[in-house]
């Protein structure tokens, strides 16, 4: 008999312990309730002993005297958690009989010395007994490759056998910390993918190679169409095929010149499944401690990777299934040629940070703490300055927990040497004692921190996962590169820099969350590189602009649809009539192109006639039709390139390029004034007003907002020293303010409505300060 999917009392489960998790997760972070417990997790990964993650050490006689010696010096530090670990291959070395007395020892431990604890799972390592009791539960790639477990990694958990055994692991380690003083919560699955930890490149390439197709996820796949479709007929017509029942159905292997249909449902299929997966875990653990805190997190933010990737899944989707979903940040790892840019960064956050807005924050699973290693590739060091800016980063975008990776270097492996907080031999490094002040700060004003919110978003840059997958597995760019190239993800970048530049704040919007209250609250919504796009979606932004919003998009805008079928007009969905125009010609660019404004105009404030813009990829140009609509750039040869229309209550301009992506590669200023001009057209003005002595230095001031006073973060992103200013809007009539860290009053002095301090700092310096308005 074949194994399926989640079984009824599986999904049952989730549906007992997830409906208030998905119920407030669609609503605005102002309304999001309070599931922090009103505490605030500054941690270190450490699980007793020198054992990496997500090995353990075995308990001996001498374990507690040793750990707690880290234990107490984690606590003298600052810090006021630990996040241990805990994974199957070592809890559970025969079948039904758990060890957690590492678990135990090391969360007694913790509370002896005044720390809480958050539990690390992880079932991505299984122990050799799975397979030999269920050897039909191995992953199987597209290529018809079973995977030989080596610990890692692991089993399929849509195999009914194996996903029950994993349940039960995840209720029985919620029994061995119930009761326990010192527990906080769990993160339920670390850096989630269909297979992890684990290089499998006997199988293939890796690129191309897809995970999985095993009996079991093909049972579960099939049962996901016929909810989709709900009759072959249905489906043979979506994916043209003769089909004489869904038994026959079997996943995509390679693509065809006939239709993608086929991919797209299979990738869509596998972001809901690891959701799905998500809140099974979840409810496992919460049906044994319903209050607990529940979390997971993602191998990095969602916007640097591609759904089209094997297995990568949807922060947003997975941020439903738990009460915080976060992302591990690690500017310098060993892959990175230089330290992630300050933009970069910057957008990364603001992505985790809107998928989650409906949980009212997100945490930072991992956060790097020492150098990275990958054999014999070595990052630069990371150095104080390095974990003070890091930590207080993510706090400032809004984080409700910060978890450093790792205490100890790692000990074995590739990554061995890299990634400590202390030396391997113990010894306190100048990072260490950084993290472990913020930490000290952090933790004697947490009321502070979780009851305050970034500043309100007026300007959503549209989030699409759909643009990544035109022509299916046969994805081309404009220039001709294959696959692996992350045209959306720069184009998302590209347009938040604009704006970061400027200290504005931006969201990114999930297109599921089109329609709803949240999306009708932006001023304005920009769309980049919406090549691909589901047709609700596309009338949701019809209605957005009909009901007065303000909409802008780059070229082919709906383009193609979720089938994978080209729009008879583009742009497609009706978006014609909301512009005015429909695109006339495609040129494709061998490099970049050239927009030009031809025309002053009030949505683009920053620019005059004559003004020279990048282009990139193709240039589309557009046929003029609307009686309203007016033509503000053109391409060299005179086609318009940009038109600008009312609509409804509501204002639309499309670009007949990609200026976001160009923005990105090329950081033309003017590239970067025409997105930054919409929100001075549209009065969206900087919550924080900074200012230096520096010419074109890059300081960053953030704001986040409580009931009667806010958190001021001061930033300085660039290389140089300089005395900067900062003015926060207040209506007090005398505000005050202290440094948060060094409890000193900070001057101030009131210009047109707020409050300006100002303050010396060094590169990379960060500055925190309370300002009351009371």
């Amino acid at each position: 008999m074949k194994n399926a999917g989640p079984s009824a009392r599986a999904l049952a489960l989730i549906l007992a312990a997830t409906a208030v998790l998905i119920g407030s997760a669609a609503t605005a972070s102002a309304a999001a309730p309070d599931k922090t417990q009103g505490f605030f997790p500054v941690s270190v990964w450490y699980s007793g002993g020198k054992a990496r993650a997500p090995m353990l050490e075995t308990v001996t006689p001498q374990s507690r005297e040793v750990w707690k010696k880290d234990i107490d010096q984690i606590k003298r530090l600052g810090f006021n958690t630990v996040r241990t670990w805990i994974e199957w291959t070592a809890c559970e070395k025969t079948e039904g009989q758990y060890d957690f007395s590492a678990l135990e020892l090391l969360t007694d431990l913790a509370g002896e010395a005044g720390l809480r604890v958050i539990v690390q799972v992880y079932i991505d390592s299984a122990p050799d007994w799975v397979g030999v009791s269920l050897p039909d539960s191995k992953f199987v790639s597209s290529n018809g490759v079973a995977v030989e477990s080596q610990a890692s990694p692991g089993f399929c958990f849509d195999h009914a056998g194996v996903q029950e055994k994993i349940l039960s692991f995840f209720k029985a380690a919620a029994r061995a910390v119930k009761g326990k003083p010192a527990f906080y919560g769990w993160d339920l699955w670390s850096e989630p993918h269909i297979i992890n930890w684990a290089e499998v490149y006997y199988v293939g390439d890796l690129s191309s190679v897809q995970f999985c197709y095993c009996h079991s996820t093909q049972a579960r796949f099939r049962d996901w169409l016929q909810k989709k479709y709900g009759t072959i007929e249905a489906l043979n017509k979506a994916w043209y095929r003769t089909l004489a029942s869904f038994d026959e159905v079997q996943p995509p292997r390679f693509g065809t010149i006939l239709t993608f249909t086929d991919y797209i449902d299979w990738k869509e299929f596998i972001s809901d499944k690891l959701a799905e997966d998500l809140a099974l875990k979840a409810a496992a653990v919460k049906s044994v401690l319903p209050d607990t805190v529940v979390t997971s997190h993602s191998a990095g933010p969602g916007i640097f990777t591609r759904p089209d990737w094997s297995g990568t899944p949807d922060d947003r989707k997975m941020s439903d299934s738990v009460d915080f979903y976060g992302a591990s940040i690690y500017p310098k790892h060993a892959w990175t040629i230089k330290p992630w840019s300050p933009f970069y960064r910057s957008s990364g956050l603001d992505f985790v940070r809107s998928m989650g807005i409906g949980n009212g924050g997100f945490y930072i699973g991992e956060l790097q703490a020492g150098y990275g290693v990958f054999g014999m590739k070595m990052s630069l060091p990371v150095v104080g300055t390095d974990t003070r800016d890091w930590m207080w980063s993510a706090v400032a975008y809004g984080a409700r927990a910060v978890n450093i990776y790792a205490y100890y270097p790692m000990s074995t492996g590739y990554e061995a040497g890299g990634y400590g907080l202390v030396e391997l031999d113990g010894k306190i490094t100048e990072r260490a004692e950084a993290g472990g002040q913020i930490a000290r700060i952090i933790t004697a004003n947490q009321d502070l921190f979780l009851k305050a919110l970034p500043a309100k978003a007026e300007i959503a840059i549209l989030y699409n996962p759909l643009s990544h997958m035109v022509g299916g597995q046969q994805s081309f760019t404009g220039e001709g590169q294959t696959v692996g190239v992350n045209n959306l993800s720069e184009s998302l970048q590209g347009v938040h820099r604009a704006f970061f530049e400027r200290n504005i704040p931006v969201d990114f919007l999930h297109v599921r969350d089109l329609g709803t209250p949240r999306a009708a609250g932006y001023k304005l919504i920009i769309a980049p590189y919406p090549v691909m796009m589901s047709q609700p979606h596309v009338q949701a932004l019809v209605e957005y602009v009909r009901g007065g919003g303000t909409l802008l998009t780059e070229a082919r805008c709906g383009w193609v649809d979720e089938k994978g079928a080209s729009s008879p007009i583009v742009p497609g969905g009706g978006l014609d009539q909301v512009f005015g125009c429909r695109e006339h010609e495609l040129t494709p660019l061998s490099k970049s192109g050239v927009v030009e404004i031809k025309a002053a105009d009030e949505a683009f404030p920053l620019l005059k006639p004559g003004d020279k813009l990048d282009s990139l990829f193709f240039e589309e140009s557009l046929d003029v039709f609307g009686k309203s609509s007016r033509i503000v750039a053109a391409f060299p040869d005179g086609r318009p390139a940009v038109v600008a229309a009312p609509f409804g209550k509501g204002r639309a301009i499309i670009v007949g390029s990609f200026l976001g992506s160009a923005y990105h590669h090329f950081k033309n200023p003017n590239n970067g004034k025409f997105f930054a001009g919409l929100a001075d057209w549209l009065k969206v003005t900087a919550p924080v007003r900074v200012s230096s002595s520096v010419p074109d230095a890059l300081i960053e001031g953030r704001l986040l907002k409580g009931d009667g006073y806010s958190l001021l973060f001061g930033f300085n992103r660039g290389d140089k020293a300089v005395t900067a200013r900062f003015g926060v809007r207040t209506d007090a009539a005398r505000p005050a303010a202290i440094d948060l860290e060094t409890g000193q009053a900070v001057a101030l002095v009131r210009e047109e409505g707020r409050a300006v301090f100002e303050k010396a700092l060094q590169p990379g310096e960060v500055w925190v300060v309370r300002v009351s308005e009371r």
